[in-house]
Formats: C-alpha cells, structure tokens, sequence
C-alpha cells in the first residue's frame, strides 16, 4: 500500500496532498496560536514597543517570529506570557480568534478544539458576556473550519481559581465542548481538582487533563484516577511505565501527542527519540497536534508529516489518526459524523 498516488512521491506531493485531508486537532492553545506578527501589531494598538515587551526575533528569511529553540520551559513560558498580556480588550480577542480560525481553515482542520484560559481576561479586566461575544464573532469570520472551546484551570493558580473558572463556565454563551486542567504538574495534588469531573458531568462537557509532559507516569496515573480524564494533553512520560501503557490501551484513554512541543522545550532531545513510536507499538490509541504552533514554528500538518514519518504511516494511517481524533473529540454528534464523511471521501480517493 503507498502512501501516495500511483507515481507520486517525496515532501513536495506529501505536503500537496495532505493539505486536502480533513484534518482534526484536540490539542492546541487559543492563546498560543498568536503568531508574533499579530503580537506586535496588538502591542503597538495599545501603544508599546514591541521590542520592550515580545520576544520576538527575525528569521533569515526576515519573518517575524518566537525564539527557537527556547532555553527551557521558564523560556518559553516567559515568552508566552509577554505574548498573552497584549490580549486586552475584546476587539483583540476577536482578532486573535479570527486568525486562529483563518489558520486553521487554511491547512484544512475541519474541527477544533482550543484550549483556552478564560479566567485569566476576566481578571485583567474583561467582561465574561464580551470576551463570549468576541470569541463568537472571531470563529464566526471563518466559515470553513468549526471551534469548540476547552476552558481550563491552571494548576498552579490554585483551586479557588478553578472554582470560579468551572463558574464562568456556567454562565457562559459560547461554543464550549469541555473542561481542562493544564499548569505545572505536582504543583496542586490532583484530587484538588475533583469539581472539575463533577462540573464536566453536570453540565455535559468533556474533561482533558495535561499530564505526563514534563511529569512522571504517576502523573497521567493521577489524571485517570482522580480526575477521570477522558483525554490525556501529552502523556508522553506513559512510554517509561508499560503497565501504564497496558491500561491506555485496555482502557482506551486518547493521548493528545504534541512531537515539535516536546523538542522544542527540551523535553525530549529530537524528533527521533521521540516515544510516539512506543506508544504506537503499545496500541495507545494516540492522536497527534501542534500545542501552540507558532512559539514552536509548527502546523498540524507539519505535525502530521513528523508522525507519518515516525510510524511510516500510508494514506490511510494518515486517515485513521484523524478518524480517531474525531471519535475521540467532544464535538456535537452532527459535526463528528459530518468530518468522518469527509475523512472516508478523502481516504476512498486514493488508489491503493
């Protein structure tokens, strides 16, 4: 079986043809899909320099963008933040929906599932029902790709912070599909974080927990059996525990692999020593995603390249991951079984 059509072959027909694929994510930052020249022109509209405030730098090809490959964590997530902090208003959040949408829509992601941290606007000043509004007006510019909402807690920000997060949840008019826990592992035990099951039963949405990134497996181990996550964001320290690995897969709990993210903060040392492989061979149901893309000069189908060089997927793996991505997502049924038809068309165009 090949890969590719019938006489094509090489990076340059990869590329062509993947980007015809309807393509799903399940693991990628709102915040972090702020590409830096979108960074720069939001600190100039509230009158900063954009040298003393981003970190930014420009390429040999004169491009704006983030450093690469970041020092450690701390680096990246210093840089984030300087980032973030120009989301100030909701006419700039509209603008950083909207070209999320716009990106997203290019490389053909038929559905979306972005994280975001909304607690964090509102206490900087933000209205709950105008943040919602500029969020829908953003996702709205794009007609062509469809984004659900997964809010989160931050670990680290404590329980209290989460309590109120689960809140604006409550109140909230927008498309939100989930619930998650992100921030630095270990900080908060995770049985703190038990109201974020109950919220995410009561009010019907998904619950994705990050863990096993920079953690040990005793963390996804944690998620599973405090949080009942149904989805685990990297989870990639599985790879050292094979009885971990076993009950992934018995249990089919769905990874959101992030390979570029992992290399780029140092946490695995490159692509080729990445644990996608294991986790593969250990039947872990995985799928595979860009975290915050243009801090790690990535998109979902470069991503998606890495992995089916990496697995040595054909077509049709290719296909399969977004199958997976799409049972595995906490879309409403008709978007799920609408992107699963055009997976299948996708995947039937092809000789074998």
């Amino acid at each position: 079986m090949s890969a590719f059509p019938s006489g094509a072959s090489g990076p340059e027909v990869a590329h062509r043809d993947l980007q015809a694929l309807p393509k799903v994510e399940l693991h990628v930052h709102l915040e972090g899909s702020i590409a830096a020249p979108t960074a720069v022109d939001l600190a100039r509209r509230h009158g900063e320099d954009p040298e003393q405030v981003l970190e930014v730098v420009r390429g040999d090809d004169g491009e704006l963008g983030y450093p690469s490959p970041f020092r450690d964590f701390d680096h990246f997530v210093t840089t984030f933040l300087a980032t973030t902090r120009q989301v100030r208003t909701p006419d700039d959040l509209a603008t950083v929906a909207a070209a999320f949408a716009r990106g997203q829509a290019a490389q053909g992601v038929r559905w979306t599932e972005a994280t975001f941290t909304a607690l964090t606007l509102v206490d900087n000043g933000m209205e709950p029902a105008a943040m919602w509004q500029a969020l829908r007006e953003g996702f709205a510019e794009v007609p062509d790709t469809r984004v659900g909402l997964i809010v989160d807690s931050v670990r680290n920000l404590g329980v209290e912070a989460s309590h109120r997060t689960v809140a604006l949840v409550e109140a909230a008019d927008a498309p939100i599909v989930g619930l998650g826990l992100t921030g630095v592992e270990g900080s908060v035990p995770e049985r703190e974080f038990a109201h974020l099951r109950e919220a995410a039963d009561t009010l019907g949405l998904g619950l994705a927990v990050h863990a096993g990134e920079t953690g040990t497996p005793d963390n996804v181990r944690a998620a599973l059996d405090e949080l009942g996550a149904q989805r685990i964001g990297h989870g990639i320290a599985a790879a050292q525990d094979p009885s971990l690995l076993e009950r992934l897969a018995r249990e089919g709990v769905v990874l959101e692999v992030c390979p570029s993210s992992n290399v780029t903060l140092s946490i695995v040392p490159d692509l080729d020593a990445h644990p996608l492989p294991a986790l593969w061979a250990a039947d872990v149901p995985v799928t595979i995603n860009s975290d915050d893309p243009p801090f790690f000069a990535t998109t979902l189908s470069e991503e998606l390249l890495i992995a089916s060089r990496l697995l040595a997927l054909t077509r049709r793996g290719l296909a399969d991951l977004q199958r997976r991505a799409m049972r595995a997502a906490f879309a409403p049924a008709d978007v799920r079984r609408q992107v699963l038809r055009q997976i299948d068309a996708w995947d039937a165009g092809w000789d074998v």
